[in-house]
């Protein structure tokens, strides 16, 4: 009895040495902590790390099924064109299943390895406080995901990564927005696939998407005259033969015309009744008229260009292609650009890594998925308020709204300003916690 009392001591011992060494290492790097656990800091709706978890997973899982149910059917529609027929309903099942387990697991994981960390180590860091723990279970969780599906989860979560990065420098004063700039990573993407299709090195998939966008088949009429008006055939012939073109130009008519036909197309202009429905509601209308000014922009711009001399067809395909960036002034959306300048990176990867210039990175799509999956929820953690709002609201239904009840009044000791957007009121069960909360109580209300 003796001797197992003794070796109890001795394990505790070097446990506690363990953890004050680690502790005296993370102050001499620089690092700040705080000694409280993961109950009075992560979890405060259940003091067992265990049961917080198990208590989070039905909810998850449920919401996990209702989201991903959604997406299979619609993608299933899309690919089988309406027809239900043709789907395949068993491996529909596994699809959702397979993707819920995947999603419920990267929750699951969160937490697993956020309170094992700050278990092993005894207190929390920065770092340890959600980037490593988020990492390690994005790392596990996409695991689980089909193989097929880890590229696109890679390239959103990048996405996503990129545009709460950016914010966190604004928030800290690093960097200063720049009024309106969102149409700049849309530029950035339009001219750097627009480069790719000059070079004939753009897939198929995103010719199409792009010549749909932005009218890059020119060589056909963009209006039916067949199915216009009688009284529009006029001046349609008026419009397309009235006006010259270049040399350099692909259209079949003027360039006023293939300008002003794009235009018209896109924006359903001789859909009257849809116009005056839009006059009346000024923000419906933000949507088609980016849609037709895209191509409007795109075409007058490279039209332009072809009467200058000595520019080589990808320079006036790139510049064209930037310019319509500016499109997006008129209906600013994040998601959009981002996507668009994140899915063009990606695709001149590609492109050099199939010319010889760049490795292919083995495994490249699950380490970026961890680590941007990671950076991303490290700021739901310590500066939510970076993070897209859309996100935020993903992750309330995914966690049921658990992360607005994190004890950010001892995270914010960090420095992150982490109550800007949640500031609950917490009763934590004085049994389990390590500092009194009187503490800091008094401070819950102030900035």
């Amino acid at each position: 009895m003796e001797n197992t009392v003794e070796v109890h001591s001795v394990s505790a011992y070097s446990v506690d040495n363990l953890m004050g060494n680690l502790s005296k290492l993370a102050h001499a790097l620089g690092m700040q902590i705080s000694t409280a656990n993961c109950y009075e800091t992560i979890h405060t709706w259940e003091p067992n790390c265990y049961k917080a978890t198990w208590q989070a997973t039905p909810g998850a899982f449920l919401f996990c099924l209702k989201t991903y149910f959604s997406f299979y059917f619609l993608a299933t529609l899309v690919s089988k064109r309406g027809n239900l027929k043709k789907v395949d309903w068993g491996r529909f099942i596994r699809d959702v299943l397979q993707s819920s387990v995947f999603l419920t697991m990267n929750m699951i994981f969160f937490l697993m390895y956020l309170c094992q960390l700050r278990h092993l180590l005894g207190f929390f860091t920065p770092i340890s406080m959600g980037f490593i723990s988020s990492c390690m279970a994005s790392f596990s969780a996409i695991l689980f995901e089909k193989p097929s599906r880890r590229s696109a989860l890679a390239l959103y979560l990048t996405n996503l990564a990129s545009e709460t990065l950016f914010r966190q420098l604004v928030n800290f004063g690093y960097i200063k927005p720049i009024p309106h700039g969102i149409f700049i990573p849309f530029s950035v993407g339009l001219g750097l696939f627009m480069y790719l299709y000059s070079k004939e090195r753009l897939s198929k998939s995103l010719t199409n998407m792009l010549s749909g966008a932005i009218k890059l088949n020119v060589s056909k009429e963009i209006l039916d005259g067949k199915k216009l008006p009688d009284d529009f055939h006029a001046f349609l012939h008026k419009l397309r033969t009235d006006f010259g073109r270049t040399k350099n130009c692909e259209h079949v008519h003027s360039c006023v015309s293939v300008c002003t036909e794009g235009f018209i197309k896109k924006t359903s202009l001789l859909a009257w009744a849809q116009l005056i429905s839009m006059l009346f509601a000024a923000k419906n209308f933000k949507i088609p008229l980016f849609v037709g000014l895209l191509p409007l922009i795109f075409n007058a711009s490279r039209c332009s260009l072809n009467r200058v001399d000595g520019i080589s067809k990808t320079v006036r395909n790139v510049a064209s292609g930037s310019l319509a960036g500016l499109s997006m002034l008129v209906f600013p959306n994040v998601s959009i650009a981002m996507y668009c300048m994140w899915k063009a990176i990606e695709s001149l990867y590609f492109d050099l890594v199939d010319r010889g210039y760049l490795p292919l990175v083995p495994h490249g799509e699950i380490i970026l998925y961890t680590i941007t999956t990671g950076y991303v929820l490290w700021q739901v953690i310590v500066q939510p308020h970076a993070i897209r709002s859309g996100y935020l609201n993903f992750l309330g239904g995914l966690v049921g709204n658990r992360y607005k009840i994190f004890n950010r009044v001892l995270i914010d000791e960090f420095g992150y300003h982490s109550r800007v957007l949640f500031d609950a009121k917490l009763d934590l069960d004085p049994r389990y916690v390590t500092i009194n909360p009187m503490l800091y109580k008094h401070l819950a209300g102030t900035r």
